[in-house]
């Protein structure tokens, strides 16, 4: 089983070539996802498109128009600054709040332009669950709202992250069952919960560059779970 602690034979290859004063030629880090392959980009979500989940008026105010069919006004979910540790607010619940107010059912006997506008409202609802529900497109996020553009096709050149990509992937391919598999998620989820943490606090000091680092490093690790996921 894969465990960052341990020193694999690929490590001591390296740690000789090094010590003997050789040319290590590294493969790169395999590329990050771009922002297309994910079913939510935040590059593809405008502010006023979160607003629909956040409620934040910093954030981009709630459609008017949804807010007076659902007898309220304000925010919609009622999260009421930019933060990223959003546990204690309930957004799956909002979330689901928001679709039943928006199902087809509700609208049927309506015109086909309230139809097609509440089909619209459902897809964006969709797209800020998503976005939101995520620690690294909900990471990303907060940075585009700070101004912070991050290349997500960026690599890290670190020797010792390559490493233990690789071992996780090794490690993946020659897990037999599914409870090895689920192991080796759960310590890949720690050490992304890892990164997760060290972004809020990043991002709660307005330190952008260790927040974008954070971001950075949390992707190989969330493409990393990815794998594990598909051969579960």
């Amino acid at each position: 089983m894969w465990r960052r602690a341990g020193a694999g034979p690929l490590r001591h290859h390296l740690a000789a070539a090094a010590a003997a004063g050789c040319r290590v030629n590294r493969p790169s880090l395999p590329p990050m996802p771009t922002a297309s392959s994910s079913p939510a980009s935040c590059s593809s979500l405008s502010q006023h498109n979160l607003g629909i989940l956040w409620g934040s008026a910093s954030v981009g105010a709630p459609f008017r128009s949804l807010s007076n069919q659902s007898g309220g006004g304000g925010g919609v979910l009622e999260l009421r600054k930019r933060e990223y540790n959003i546990k204690d607010n309930n957004l799956e619940g909002k979330y689901k709040d928001w679709q039943k107010k928006l199902h087809p059912d509700l609208v049927h006997s309506k015109s086909e332009k309230e139809r097609g506008y509440a089909a619209e409202q459902s897809a964006l609802v969709i797209d800020a669950y998503r976005t939101l529900s995520k620690p690294l497109s909900r990471a990303l996020y907060l940075l585009k709202l700070e101004g912070i553009h991050v290349d997500e096709e960026k690599t890290i050149n670190d020797p010792e992250l390559l490493m233990e990509m690789m071992e996780i992937r090794e490690a993946v391919s020659d897990a037999s069952d599914s409870q090895t598999l689920e192991k080796i998620q759960s310590q890949i989820k720690e050490k992304l919960e890892t990164w997760s943490d060290s972004f809020q606090k990043a991002f709660d000091k307005k330190d952008f560059d260790r927040a974008v680092e954070a971001t950075q490093r949390m992707r190989y690790y969330e493409r990393a779970v990815e794998e594990t996921v598909k051969k579960l």
